[in-house]
């Protein structure tokens, strides 16, 4: 009976093993390495800061859609691209100046760019502004307002008078313009201005319409009728200031399309899934999320019942909780976020919440779609030249690898277990062999005796 039950144990072991080495050479391993590699190059500083409406940016835009391409993935709608209208920061010819001069013209104080000012990338409906004490100036903690014509200016102190933080680009902004200043230049100006002199600023960038694009491609399911799976990332950053200082994104966000980059080589080497899966690298988020506006908008009715799962800052430090994000109307109880926060509450990793409309999810959300953004929110060193590959954390990229591989595999590929333990069966089914071998092994040994 022992000598059956071996047999038995031998055949269906041999048989799974067959099966799930199988499986294990056809299933792409997801490689951080790779994922970090992608990182080093969309971050390096030959692409500037990667700033939405550069010839940099549609470089970026156009490697993006080479990798979809070569891992096999198809274009989404008949075009890798989808192009939508917005205005950006155009740099124009000039050198940046804020100066102080007498009422016949003289130079009185000449201030120097990035040491004493510097202009945070906010807004330029004008570039350029002149005024003095007869103009309508508020002045109030370490900034000043100013009033001219219909349009507002805002100087203002940054904390520990910093120059290096710079925003986003927000086209509706109220001011037409925004200069950083340390407090010392401050309590210049402020000298300054009591006095009959006019103080005059100048920075090269203009507000410009541009078209850009979304990268857009997909794997086809079994059913493309059904809602899709969508996996996004956005690849633009905030560009380099006016003395070639780059601020490379390396984790905003070079790191979540490289991961996607990445993931488009692992789900595609499963098989055919049940429903599309849709990768999208959005333009424009630093510019308000317009890119994955222009997305939701358009295909808002296609996406019914989908599922969207956005990275955006994915490798931060892992003493940092992975973020869980929703939109601001979401608590921890919305059905997606709750399906996440137990696959990491059940692999034990260090997770938390926020609800906020600050990534690509925003407008999904407002279209009642269900999406969330994963992220590590370490803020150490975001928008600023120090945001470099060299802090990128591998381990918090395969913790988020951990946490929504299972998601892609709940919804893509019916839950199939084979898949999700396949690393799991390959050993278990491994050691039953040697197991089965073993005990025939032992009662050849007693039937010799």
């Amino acid at each position: 009976m022992k000598k059956y039950i071996s047999y038995l144990l031998l055949i269906t072991s041999f048989i799974l093993l067959g099966f799930s080495f199988n499986l294990y050479l056809k299933i792409h391993s997801f490689n951080h390495d790779s994922v970090k590699k992608n990182i080093d190059y969309l971050s390096s500083d030959a692409f500037k800061g990667r700033l939405a409406g550069s010839l940099e940016n549609a470089e970026i835009a156009m490697y993006i859609k080479d990798s979809f391409k070569n891992n096999n993935l198809k274009p989404y709608n008949d075009s890798y691209f989808q192009s939508f209208q917005t205005i950006y920061p155009h740099k124009v010819s000039g050198t940046p100046y804020l100066n102080v001069t007498d009422k016949n013209g003289f130079l009185i104080r000449e201030f120097k760019y990035g040491i004493d000012f510097k202009e945070d990338l906010l807004n330029f409906r004008k570039n350029t502004l002149s005024f003095n004490r007869n103009d309508k100036i508020n002045l109030l903690n370490g900034h000043i307002q100013v009033k001219k014509d219909n349009d507002f200016f805002l100087f203002y102190t940054p904390e520990n008078s910093e120059l290096n933080f710079r925003s986003s680009f927000i086209s509706t902004s109220p001011y037409s313009m925004y200069i950083m200043i340390t407090k010392s230049t401050f309590n210049e100006l402020n000298s300054y201005i009591g006095k009959d002199y006019n103080i005059n600023c100048f920075i090269p960038f203009e507000s410009k319409q541009a078209s850009l694009n979304n990268v857009t491609a997909y794997i086809e399911g079994k059913d493309p009728k059904a809602p899709p799976i969508v996996l996004s990332a956005h690849f633009d950053h905030i560009g380099s200031d006016l003395s070639a200082k780059v601020y490379n994104g390396a984790l905003d966000n070079a790191s979540g399309v490289s991961f996607i980059i990445e993931m488009s080589k692992y789900i595609n080497s499963i098989g055919k899934p049940d429903r599309n899966i849709l990768f999208v690298g959005f333009n424009a988020e630093e510019l308000g999320c317009l890119g994955s506006k222009a997305f939701a908008d358009k295909y808002k009715n296609n996406l019914n019942g989908s599922r969207i799962f956005n990275f955006d800052m994915v490798g931060g430090s892992k003493s940092v909780p992975l973020y869980i994000m929703g939109g601001r109307q979401d608590t921890k109880d919305s059905p997606l976020i709750k399906e996440i926060s137990a696959v990491c509450a059940k692999s034990k990793i260090n997770f938390n919440y926020l609800f906020e409309d600050a990534s690509d999810h925003e407008y999904f959300r407002k279209q009642n779609i269900d999406a969330v953004t994963l992220c590590d929110a370490d803020s150490s060193r975001i928008h600023t030249p120090d945001d470099k590959p060299t802090f990128i954390d591998t381990s918090s990229i395969d913790r988020c690898f951990k946490v929504i591989s299972p998601e892609i595999i709940k919804y893509g590929f019916g839950k199939n277990l084979f898949i999700l333990y396949n690393t799991e069966l390959l050993f278990t089914s491994l050691f039953c062999t040697l197991l089965a071998l073993i005990l025939l092994y032992q009662n050849k040994n007693k039937k010799d005796i």
